[in-house]
């Protein structure tokens, strides 16, 4: 025990709370039992909820009133239960609904991977390749029920985020073409179009199963018919389209070590010699937030992959013939990481 000072029973107490893995995945829980769908605008009594959504009764009191005590959910008398500005964003298309992330953060695989965050820690390997001897992207292209899951997430995410993104970042407008390397099923890349209807075209640029996931968006038809948004499937690491303005990455850098992200960039360097490169990420420093410094360890356990802080990204930019020009903040958990060719 350290001379300097003595815990008492308060302090043993405060780190027992710490102890627990259990908010995640009861948000999660919640959104695969499809609760929040169940409860609607209503409120209902824990039995009605167990009987509606299929669950055991005593384990859904359980783990409902553990959210109550995130915000997640509301008790509005004993054992009666309605949704809350929270639980709300678990519903199926609500408006930013973040269904397939809380479905996502209770997926075994991920799981799996936390389990072996000690091996990590000793071998520099991401716990998910510990445990599964392959990489993360290998796993959902031979699971597609998990690799579902797993684009919702991000999409989730993206949509909840990306008209935000956009239009923080005026000199999108200034760009006759912007391609969205890596840009999933074109969230990103169609609020930048919206936000910046001087754009003449955006392309969007990522493996074929995903690029045919953005071919069948509704939302996205008009702009594909009219060629305002071009689609582009191949491997970003192999080749990007040439007669660029703007090149934009969304949560690709950090999914990267610097080798593959310098290899990234000299193809679009070689590709459009005088575009732009401009990366929504979250960068770390002294204030990052919780949420930055949880994200940057599943980055770790998944992929290896990193957070990077200011001076890195102008390390990996500087490595490929671009130097960083300025980090613009979006209001939101991004940045937008702006580099010009030297």
């Amino acid at each position: 025990m350290s001379e300097s000072y003595a815990p008492d029973a308060a302090d043993a107490f405060a780190l027992s709370q710490l102890m627990f893995p259990t908010t995640a995945l009861c948000i999660s829980v919640a959104a695969q039992h499809g609760l929040a769908d169940v409860l609607g605008d209503g409120k209902m009594s824990v039995e009605e909820l167990a009987e509606r959504s299929g669950t055991n009764v005593v384990q859904l009191g359980k783990v409902l009133r553990l959210l109550v005590e995130e915000g997640v959910f509301r008790e509005t008398q004993p054992d009666v239960f309605e949704n809350s500005p929270l639980s709300h964003l678990l519903r199926r298309g609500f408006p930013r609904s973040q269904y397939s992330m809380a479905r996502l953060v209770g997926s075994r695989w991920l799981w799996t991977a936390w389990g072996r965050l000690a091996d990590g820690l000793a071998t520099g390997k991401p716990g998910f390749e510990v445990a599964y001897e392959k990489t993360l992207w290998a796993h959902l292209a031979q699971h597609p029920e998990d690799g579902t899951i797993f684009n919702g997430a991000m999409n989730d995410f993206s949509e909840a985020l990306s008209d935000q993104v956009a239009a923080s970042y005026p000199e999108f407008s200034d760009s006759g073409v912007i391609a969205d390397l890596g840009g999933g099923t074109g969230t990103y890349l169609g609020a930048i179009l919206r936000a910046h209807p001087g754009v003449k075209q955006g392309v969007l640029v990522d493996l074929p199963p995903v690029i045919e996931e953005a071919r069948a968006r509704p939302d996205l038809e008009s702009m594909i018919g009219s060629d305002r948004l071009r689609l582009e499937a191949g491997d970003f690491f192999e080749k990007v389209p040439g007669g660029i303005d703007t090149y934009v990455v969304k949560q690709v850098m950090h999914s990267w070590d610097d080798a593959k992200v310098v290899q990234l960039l000299k193809l679009c360097r070689a590709a459009s010699p005088k575009a732009r490169f401009v990366a929504a990420e979250f960068v770390r420093d002294d204030k990052s937030s919780r949420f930055v410094k949880n994200f940057d360890l599943v980055m770790t356990i998944t992929m290896n992959g990193n957070v990077r802080t200011e001076a890195q990204y102008a390390e990996v930019f500087r490595a490929a013939g671009y130097e960083l020009t300025r980090v613009v903040p979006t209001d939101t958990a991004f940045s937008l990481v702006e580099a010009r060719p030297v």
